[in-house]
This record gives C-alpha cells, sequence and structure tokens, in this order.
C-alpha cells in the first residue's frame, strides 16, 4: 500500500467523521508532503469535483456529488 492510498484512506476517513472539504484541507492536505498545488475546481460528467496535484504524477480527486476522495 504507498503513500497515497494512505492519503485517500484518511480523507475519506475524515470525510466519514462529519469533516467538509474545507476543513480537511486547512487540517490536513495543505500540509501533506504528497500534495504540491492548491485544489482546482471543475467537471466531470457535468459533475462538480476538485483537482489536487501530487507528487507521483497522480491526481486527488474530490466528488462532490458523492463526497469521496479518490486517486487518478
Amino acid at each position: 500500500m504507498g503513500k497515497t492510498d494512505n492519503l485517500v484512506r484518511k480523507c475519506n476517513d475524515m470525510i466519514a467523521e462529519g469533516l467538509d472539504f474545507p476543513t480537511i484541507w486547512e487540517a490536513y492536505l495543505r500540509r501533506h508532503a504528497a500534495v504540491i498545488g492548491p485544489p482546482i475546481q471543475g467537471y466531470r460528467d457535468n459533475e462538480p469535483i476538485l483537482t489536487i496535484p501530487l507528487f507521483y504524477r497522480q491526481t486527488l480527486l474530490f466528488l462532490s456529488t458523492n463526497g469521496r476522495f479518490v486517486i487518478e
């Protein structure tokens, strides 16, 4: 299990605890060593998403409609 797997698990655990994206960003993601830039708002399949660039040529996506984080 890699560093980004742990990142996704922690973020999804925080969502399950009732925290919202701005709180997760400020409390955890902003300072995480894998995160290399701020969230970028966008749409995929007409659904709002937030894209967070990571090291390792990966992206962390926050899918607003279902409140889940995934790695892409």
